[in-house]
């Protein structure tokens, strides 16, 4: 027990924790040359912030502008016909990620392994080949979710054309990375005993790893499924910032014509629509973690076809189940033209002018000699490539450094744990719930809720325009996202996280507050870590796109060369933002396995 206390990784010290966090926040608001007074907004982006906020009461039911064609469709059909496609594209984009996610998501897993007697060269053989595959299947999951979804589309339209193929499929390669990796480590995490139980009962592997282990799996990959269809809705509708005509588009072709109202109309539609289907997610993951109870009791002589008329059913899952698939089924019938409107020898003809012209230029003027390589490579990289990779770096980290300690301050308020009448469960505490500090807590909730709903692309697109083009848009709008999404996931720790401590200074006539910092925070302190690296790593991966708006990072270097037609030079600033994420997801689950090795050690010390 005493080598356990004493061996203590600096990961694991708390203060050195906090330490080094405020150390890369200070250094990296000293590299981006972020000044307090670049918050202040200009003279004339006041008079923008003022008239957009005002424009927030005021929406717009009908067009701005008076003069348009005669042939201009009706404003509020316009209005569905963007937030149609916006859910069309989203929904069969999540199609086609799921079933990538499942195939590879298995495969990646070790749960289906067969039982292997490694003693034999045939097993040891097999065993390598299992492993093999694995670290293949998780290094592509990887890449694919390493670019970022704006980043997918600004390839796919350069090399054959703006389509909804390459919108469908920009933010189906992401996604399903995503969520090949999530559902590995979830079939990884489900206890093997039953599957074990089946093989030793003659079962065969694939039975035993269907019904043993992807059965009890399946609650947590259905709400992890319905969550990626959130944010599937969001990423839909910023690809109108690159000419697909989702609630994106709209919104900076309003901003372009000065029409405010028109864009609060557009950004309430989407908040809607994120909202319902956050809603309908949250009511499926209740069914499923919670069934009802069964129409009949059963006997212990009943046939399974009696067992199966009693279980509990529930109208709400099968009615989900319905509108999924036909929502699919719908979204990729209804679309005309998948492809892009060019004909086909166009099409070939720009995709073969990409593939060629994406060979560094000097390779590709001395016959493809690739000895030529090495210099175009560090005439691009240094120092212009690596000032923006490190700025991207200290955007996204300064962002969720930000975010943590903002969701970290607001989780005492917003936990309903602590806001309820008896906090913690606690009857007759000293410390009555006020009326305003409920509201405090609603009012956060609501907020958090707003701000993970808007895309961070289309906040730093709106506060470039009232700050100016410094890091701060930038910053802020990777803050104010992240912050609600870790707000509601910090709560969510409180509220599940029983703590004896917590109870009894609540029962000796202590405070919520003192109840916050005196026990909760310190026992969930590992765990609000766990978080923090977790939303780090897609900090990094949205810095690198947000760029792209015109402040120096990866993706300006990326939207500078599209510009320039210099396709090499694009490919290798989305290969590098890559790298970055690649390297920020591998030091994140180092350091997160560390953590939880921590919080291992420490339960095996109390026990002890």
């Amino acid at each position: 027990m005493k080598e356990f206390s004493r061996s203590r990784h600096w990961l694991g010290s708390r203060r050195l924790t906090l330490l080094a966090a405020g150390l890369l926040f200070v250094v990296g608001l000293l590299v981006l040359g972020a000044k307090p007074g670049d918050l202040k907004p200009s003279e004339g982006g006041l008079r923008l912030a003022g008239e957009f906020l005002k424009a927030a009461g005021q929406p717009a039911f009908d067009y701005e502008s008076g003069d348009l064609p005669a042939t201009a469709p009706p404003f509020w059909e316009k209005v569905g016909r963007s937030l149609m496609l916006t859910l069309r594209y989203a929904v069969v984009a999540m199609s086609m990620a799921l079933l990538g996610g499942l195939v590879l998501g298995v495969l990646g897993s070790r749960a289906w392994w067969p039982v292997l007697n490694v003693s034999s060269s045939s097993g040891r053989a097999l065993l390598w080949v299992l492993r093999s595959i694995r670290i293949a299947i998780r290094a592509l999951a990887t890449l694919a979710r390493s670019v970022h979804e704006l980043l997918w589309a600004l390839l796919f339209i350069t090399a054959v054309g703006t389509s909804p193929l390459a919108a469908v499929l920009a933010i189906a390669l992401p996604y399903g990375g995503t969520l090949a990796k999530v559902f590995s480590e979830l079939l990884d995490e489900q206890d093997a005993g039953a599957a074990g139980v089946m093989r030793a009962g003659g079962a065969g592997s694939s039975a035993a790893f269907v019904i043993g282990v992807g059965v009890r799996a399946f609650p947590d990959l259905i709400t992890y499924t319905l969550y990626r269809l959130e944010c599937a809705v969001r990423s839909s509708a910023i690809l109108g910032f690159m000419g697909i005509p989702t609630l994106g588009y709209h919104i900076a072709t309003a901003y372009e014509d000065g029409h405010l109202r028109e864009i609060w109309t557009y950004l309430y539609v989407l908040l809607i629509a994120v909202l319902l289907v956050d809603q309908w997610g949250a009511l499926v993951r209740r069914r499923l973690s919670r069934p009802g109870p069964a129409r009949e009791a059963g006997e212990a002589d009943d046939a399974v076809a009696d067992l199966r008329r009693k279980r509990p059913r529930s109208l709400v899952l099968r009615a989900s189940l319905i509108l999924a698939a036909g929502a699919v089924v719908l979204g990729w019938t209804t679309e005309k033209r998948w492809q892009s409107s060019l004909p086909a020898e166009r099409r070939q003809a720009n995709l073969e002018r990409f593939m060629r012209e994406a060979i560094p230029h000097p390779v590709r003027e001395a016959g493809n000699d690739w000895s030529e390589l090495g210099p175009w490579l560090k005439e691009r990289i240094w120092p212009k490539g690596a000032v923006a990779l490190h700025r991207t770096f200290h955007i996204g980290t300064i962002a969720i450094l930000v975010a943590g300690c903002a969701a970290l301050l607001a989780v005492p308020f917003a936990a309903r744990s602590l806001a309820a009448r008896n906090a913690l469960g606690v009857p007759g505490g000293r410390e009555r719930v006020s009326g305003l500090r409920a509201g405090i807590g609603c009012l956060l909730r609501v907020g958090a809720l707003v701000m993970r709903s808007i895309p961070e692309y289309i906040l730093a697109f709106l506060l470039l325009q009232v700050l100016g083009p410094t890091v701060w848009p930038l910053v802020i709008a990777l803050a104010l996202h992240n912050g609600g999404i870790l707000l509601r996931l910090g709560s969510e720790v409180v509220d599940n996280r029983p703590s004896r401590a917590g109870e009894v200074l609540m029962v000796q006539g202590g405070t919520r507050s003192g109840s916050f910092l005196g026990s909760l925070l310190p026992e969930s302190f590992n765990r609000f870590l766990l978080l923090l690296f977790y939303r780090w790593e897609t900090c990094i991966r949205e810095a690198t796109v947000l760029g792209m708006l015109g402040v120096l990072s990866l993706g300006s270097l990326i939207d500078d060369a599209n510009t320039r037609l210099y396709y090499d030079d694009m490919l290798l600033y989305v290969l590098m933002g890559a790298l970055l994420v690649f390297a920020g997801d591998v030091m994140s689950d180092l350091i997160r396995l560390r953590l939880k090795g921590g919080l291992v050690r420490k339960g095996a010390v109390h026990s002890a």
